[in-house]
């Protein structure tokens, strides 16, 4: 059951990012989303990327960790090519999606390194 609600959270994701790539606007409409609610939105969004960090550190996994830090280099690589193409300050996004990457590589490097894991 677990695969199955994870197959379907796929899906629905996977549906608003396609929206969203395509047409932000009407997502934005689709999603139910509201531009005034944007900083409240973005405190929930950083709670989130909080307790998936802590749950990986908790788990104690390096696969975990090199998928969690694969995603906060998307995001932060994303975040600071949208700021930057518009002229806009962009240094703390790109630094973090920098950070972030270096802790995959590192990450990588220790799976590597590693040997078979059970």
């Amino acid at each position: 059951m677990t695969y199955i609600a994870l197959f379907i959270t796929v899906l629905i994701t996977g549906y608003y990012a396609a929206w969203f790539v395509r047409d932000p606007e009407l997502a934005m409409v689709k999603a139910t989303h509201r531009i005034e609610l944007l900083p409240q939105v973005m405190t929930g969004r950083y709670i989130v990327v909080f307790l998936f960090t802590l749950g990986a550190l908790l788990m104690n996994d390096l696969r975990v960790s090199a998928y969690l830090f694969a995603v906060c280099a998307f995001i932060g690589f994303y975040d600071g090519w949208l700021y930057a193409r518009r002229g806009l300050p962009h240094f703390k996004h790109t630094i973090t999606g920098l950070l972030a990457f270096g802790a995959l590589c590192v990450t990588l490097l220790a799976l590597a390194t590693a040997g078979p894991t059970s």
